[in-house]
């Protein structure tokens, strides 16, 4: 297993931060009632940018989404890790990034950084679908797994569901490496669309709340991109 004691905290923050998540599936089209999924220059425009959240920096870090190898040695877990590398799962490549950080006053270092994911599933269905199979994944691989994430070996110490955690459409959840890095995650779906959200602080050592602001003013954007 990869040891990575003597990497700088930014090398660590670089490796997590190709985080995200999608549902994949054949080309068939959607299910009558069904909302199609959207393309790749409608998540552009659906996706949130400068100026969307007060308070708040956000970069565009798409193409830090090329890597579709992203897997774990449970295919039981693979869900898990679907929802942490966005191009893994991401329908037909339809994914966009963004970084987000806010900085606090008086201080030129961001307390926490969050990454915006925002993909297209294969459909409305399968959008639902990816958040069932991500609950199902946590309960049998709570306990950990290990998995090949962007060509590097990791251990995953254990994965658990929040308990702030509001169901439905969305998972509110924890990872937490071998390592000692710790990632929490919100994913909502919306329609043929799926929203995920990470959190960490400045050295990813403890566990950082995802701004609901941010994740309301996603689903906000998304609910208008889907009208």
């Amino acid at each position: 297993m990869r040891s990575i004691g003597k990497k700088t905290t930014a090398t660590v923050a670089s490796t997590l931060a190709l985080l995200g998540t999608a549902a994949c599936g054949s080309d068939k089209g959607p299910a009558e009632g069904e909302r199609e999924p959207l393309g790749k220059a409608e998540l552009f425009s659906a996706v949130l940018t400068q100026g969307d959240v007060p308070g708040y920096t956000i970069s565009d870090e798409s193409d830090r989404n090329s890597d579709r190898s992203s897997r774990a040695s449970n295919k039981s877990c693979q869900p898990i890790v679907a929802a942490m590398i966005p191009a893994t799962a991401a329908f037909k490549g339809r994914v966009v990034l963004r970084s987000i950080v806010q900085t606090p006053k008086g201080s030129e270092r961001p307390v926490a950084s969050y990454q915006l994911v925002l993909s297209s599933a294969e459909s409305e269905s399968a959008a639902r679908q990816a958040v069932q199979d991500l609950r199902s994944a946590i309960s049998a691989c709570g306990s950990g797994f290990n998995a090949t994430l962007s060509g590097e070996e990791y251990k995953i110490r254990r994965a658990v569901v929040n308990k702030s955690d509001a169901g439905g459409n969305r998972v509110d959840f924890s990872v937490e490496y071998q390592m000692g890095a710790k990632i929490r995650y919100v994913m909502v779906q919306n329609g043929a669309s799926l929203t995920r959200l990470s959190a960490s602080n400045q050295f990813a050592n403890k566990f950082v709340a995802v701004p609901s602001k941010i994740i309301e003013a996603q689903q906000q954007k998304l609910d208008e991109a889907n009208t």
